[in-house]
């Protein structure tokens, strides 16, 4: 009969220890991470009574044979901190306590210590695989700490433009100056007599040195010239052709003398685009016709002496900005298609000379279908063979102008430059240096990478969280603060990256919730009060039974 006191006292007991578990359950019904917890009962080892049939069986009562806990996925809560983490699918957050032992958790509330550590609210380091200068993730596992120092610039090395040249431009670029590209040298009949004279485009017609002029300008300004100065009062007709940039002079047909233009001796030549030969007589009513599309760029009056241009920053070793003015001008037509010329030209405010100079330059060719098949590119600049910037960088700095083509294309993918008959436009350009970086700020996506976000518009990668996966999850023990540690029963970690494996992903500016289902709680509340009921009910009617047997003596 003393048997079921015990058993109605393990009973009340075990159904008390359950209320502990419920209680538990739902005192952390709302905190972050929290897996609830459930108890296993068991019944005593029985004793054995002799009776008529054999060996018959009385339990001695109920035990608490295992209270685990339930790793079911917890729903999400959106937060505005990037540092609020939740797991989505199996594994654990690993963190290191003071005493330098792991510990995991499922509970992502992380931020930064005054250290740029990585942490918990119970200061328990996060850990995970670092970074190295590159952004390139190592392999071993370490303490998560995220530098705050500036990230050091990048000189640009490469300018990739995306445009179209209009293949309808007019060729520009008349630049004349006193004693170097004004004189047009030629030897003029006298009744037989022939007499060298020359006339200047500047003293003979009134051109102003170093201005610029259109080319019907100078076909007028090279008339008037020769005019000026022929001997015996010849007169010449001087024609130009926008499109083809060529130059058409004639002995006119009303003249009885015949002339000879000394091209091989003009410092005009070059410029106007004739050949360095002599013209051979030219009787009255005969022409001369340049060789070559006439003109140059001049980099003292470079929108003048260019058809288009376009301007970009660039970075030095330093950092520093400097602009770079990319002109580009026609400058050849054939029936294979026009060619380009392109100057990169450094304006002296960022040049380290103090003057403006063409610091590297190139030639385009476009086919008839205005795709560009060629780039033929020259970077100089004459003392060091390169850019060289002022404020004290790295001199002879080089910078590649990637214009693609049709074959190729840019080493973006892009295609390029091209050359069709509507107005010259940059469509995208873009160069790959950047100036010195502070850290801004930071998040993580779902592979679980640190990434910083730096001042001058850099992402470069940090660190990224490690989680732990158990064979057996109901191993671990509870530590406190939202901790587990590794047991036997569990096993040991495996630490791999988020997405990887068998284990889940990582959600930023989320927390994964309590699992506690609150209805289940109170219906096993309801039960293991029913349950402790009825075990003291027994407590009480065997007290009740042993009254009256001891009363039985009366």
């Amino acid at each position: 009969m003393l048997s079921s006191l015990f058993s109605g006292t393990s009973g009340m007991k075990t159904n008390m220890n359950t209320m502990s578990v419920i209680g538990n359950n739902l005192a952390n019904m709302n905190t972050i991470g929290f897996k609830s917890s459930r108890v296993a009962f068991a019944d005593l080892m029985s004793q054995n009574i002799s009776g008529l049939s054999g060996q018959n069986q009385v339990g001695l009562g109920v035990q608490m044979s295992d209270v685990s806990t339930i790793f079911t996925q917890g729903a999400m809560e959106s937060t505005s901190n990037t540092m609020d983490l939740a797991i989505d699918g199996d594994g654990l957050f690993i963190v290191k306590n003071s005493q330098g032992t792991d510990n995991y958790t499922r509970a992502g509330q992380f931020s930064f210590d005054n250290s740029g550590y990585m942490v918990n609210p119970g200061s328990n380091v996060v850990r995970g695989f670092l970074a190295d200068s590159k952004g390139i993730i190592g392999t071993a596992l370490a303490d998560i700490k995220i530098d705050f120092s500036s990230v050091p610039p990048t000189a640009t090395t490469d300018i990739d433009m995306v445009a179209n040249l209009n293949s309808n431009a007019d060729v520009t670029g008349f630049v004349f100056k006193t004693g170097v590209n004004d004189q047009i040298k030629f030897t003029s009949d006298m009744g037989g007599t022939p007499t060298a004279v020359t006339a200047s485009l500047i003293t003979d017609d009134g051109l102003v040195s170093g201005e610029a002029y259109t080319g019907d300008e100078v076909a007028v300004a090279m008339k008037s010239a020769l005019e000026a100065k022929d001997p015996g009062g010849n007169k010449f007709s001087v024609s130009y052709v926008r499109s083809t940039g060529l130059f058409t002079v004639t002995n006119d047909a009303s003249n009885t003398q015949s002339v000879r233009l000394d091209w091989d001796t003009s410092l005009s030549s070059s410029t106007l685009g004739f050949n360095a030969v002599a013209s051979g007589t030219i009787a009255p009513g005969g022409s001369d016709v340049s060789d070559t599309m006439a003109g140059a760029f001049d980099v003292t009056k470079p929108i003048e002496t260019s058809n288009f241009s376009s301007a970009i920053n660039v970075f030095d070793s330093l950092g520093k900005s400097h602009q770079v003015s990319v002109y580009f001008r026609k400058s050849g037509t054939s029936a294979t298609g026009n060619t380009w010329q392109w100057k990169a030209v450094v304006d002296g405010a960022d040049s380290n000379t103090g003057n403006t100079e063409i610091q590297s330059e190139g030639t385009l060719k476009f086919t008839t279908a205005g795709a560009l098949n060629s780039e033929s590119t020259i970077s100089y600049l004459l003392t060091s063979g390169g850019f060289d910037f002022s404020g004290g960088p790295t001199q002879g700095q080089t910078i590649a102008f990637d214009f693609g083509d049709s074959i190729t294309e840019g080493s973006d993918g892009l295609a390029g430059l091209t050359q069709y008959g509507q107005s010259s436009a940059v469509y995208s350009q873009n160069q790959d240096g950047s100036p010195v970086g502070t850290f801004q700020r930071s998040y993580i996506n779902q592979e679980g990478i640190l990434q910083g976000v730096y001042s001058n518009g850099d992402t470069k990668a940090l660190a990224q969280i490690a989680l732990a996966k158990f064979t057996n999850n109901t191993g671990l023990i509870k530590e406190g603060g939202n901790l587990f540690a590794e047991t036997a029963e569990s096993g040991a970690p495996i630490v791999s990256v988020p997405g990887t494996g068998s284990v889940g992903t990582i959600h930023s500016s989320s927390l994964e919730l309590s699992t506690v289902d609150i209805a289940e709680e109170f219906v096993k509340m309801i039960t293991a009060q029913r349950g402790f009921q009825a075990s003291s009910r027994i407590i009480t009617t065997t007290d009740e039974l042993l009254t009256e047997l001891v009363n039985l003596k009366r």
